[in-house]
Parts: structure tokens; C-alpha cells; sequence
């Protein structure tokens, strides 16, 4: 089993601490505001960290480890990741239910009820198609549900840049949203074949880092 260099397990833990903490940070700085907008934000902030948290720690912990040819360790390894993607994809899509709130709250409108209907129904079905076990989370995934539980993710996104650019008026964010997608299907449709593409986890992140210093303002 190949090893990553030690600089690259450093620097990939230290970016998923420093953005962990970031995330949690900012939710106790929305929470010391009090209002609405702020609760929500807090709300959204805990959401994606709590998420986030189930799959970055086991990778922190496997860096620091390195790579093992204990087969027992390595199955150990393969359900805590497995498990952290799970629920940090169900919280990742719960998150941009919350940004369709936070938006609303922040630029004063009613989200109109046929966007509200159609995301509460994407989000139901990726929540289902996340829990089919078909999914193989915890036996290295399989690369076909890897796709057919991101459609309705991936339509989500659409109407998350389409609400965010036409009832919002927030063009900043709808490119935050559609470079963070962007970069997540490329890892979700060309990792296996290309492993370096998993890096472009990091400017996915940054996007969402990025979204969250805007709502801060």
C-alpha cells in the first residue's frame, strides 16, 4: 500500500483542523448575535462542521498513522471513513436546505413555493439513495451509486445558483456554490482513476470556507 509523503499528511491535517475549527468559530460567533439570520447561520455552521467532523478526524487519525498491511486495522479504517462520508453527505445536502433559510432571512423575500416543494423532494430522494446499501460505504464504495445518489445533489446545486442569482441578487455565492460542485464531481466521478483527483477536495472546501466568511459580514 503506497504511503503519502509526510508533508502531504501534515498539510492535509492541518488544513482540515484549521477549517473545523473555522466552521465552529463561526457558528459561536452567529450564536452571540441573537437574531434569526444569525441563529440559522449558527445552525448551518454546526451542520456542516458536526458533517464534516465524522470523515476529517478518521483521516487525520489514519495521517498521523500512516498506512498499515494489518488487515483488521484497515477494515476498522474503511467503516469509520465510510460511515464519516455517510453522514457528512446527508448533512452537506441538509446544509443547502438551510442556505435557501439563511438567504431568505438575509434578503428579505419568500422563497416561492414550487423551489421550496422541488428541494424538499431532491433532498428526501438523496437522503434515500444515500442510504441504499448498494452504496458500498463501507467496503471502498461503489463508483455507479457514487453517481446515482449525486443527481438529485447535483439538481439541488442548480437551484441553489439559479435562487441565489435571481431572487437573491448574491452572484458571489452562486460561484462559490457552482466551484464547489464542481470540484465534487470530479472527485466523485474521477477519483478511483485518478486518485490526485481527490485533492481538489481542498478548493471545495475553501469555497465553502468562503461562503460562510460572506455570511459573516
Amino acid at each position: 500500500m503506497k504511503q503519502k509523503p509526510m508533508g502531504m499528511r501534515i498539510g492535509e491535517s492541518v488544513f482540515c483542523i484549521g477549517y473545523l475549527c473555522f466552521v465552529f468559530v463561526a457558528a459561536c460567533i452567529f450564536g452571540a448575535r441573537g437574531d434569526q439570520y444569525s441563529r440559522l447561520c449558527m445552525l448551518m455552521c454546526m451542520l456542516l462542521g458536526g458533517g464534516d467532523a465524522f470523515h476529517l478526524i478518521p483521516r487525520i487519525i489514519i495521517n498521523i498513522k500512516g498506512e498499515t498491511e494489518d488487515k483488521e486495522e484497515n477494515a476498522k479504517r474503511s467503516f469509520w471513513l465510510g460511515l464519516g462520508n455517510l453522514i457528512s453527505s446527508i448533512t452537506m445536502t441538509l446544509f443547502y436546505v438551510l442556505l435557501f433559510k439563511v438567504m431568505e432571512e438575509r434578503a428579505q423575500i419568500q422563497m416561492p413555493s414550487m423551489i421550496y416543494t422541488s428541494l424538499i423532494v431532491l433532498t428526501v430522494l438523496r437522503i434515500a439513495f444515500c442510504l441504499f446499501k448498494q452504496n458500498k460505504w463501507f467496503t471502498g464504495g461503489d463508483p455507479s451509486w457514487g453517481i446515482i445518489r449525486n443527481i438529485p445533489f447535483v439538481v439541488i446545486g442548480i437551484i441553489t445558483i439559479i435562487y441565489l442569482i435571481a431572487y437573491c441578487h448574491a452572484p458571489g455565492l452562486a460561484v462559490l456554490v457552482f466551484l464547489s460542485f464542481l470540484c465534487y464531481m470530479a472527485v466523485v466521478i474521477g477519483t478511483k482513476k485518478k486518485p490526485m483527483l481527490g485533492m481538489l477536495m481542498i478548493p471545495k472546501t475553501i469555497c465553502y470556507i468562503w461562503m460562510i466568511a460572506i455570511l459573516l459580514k
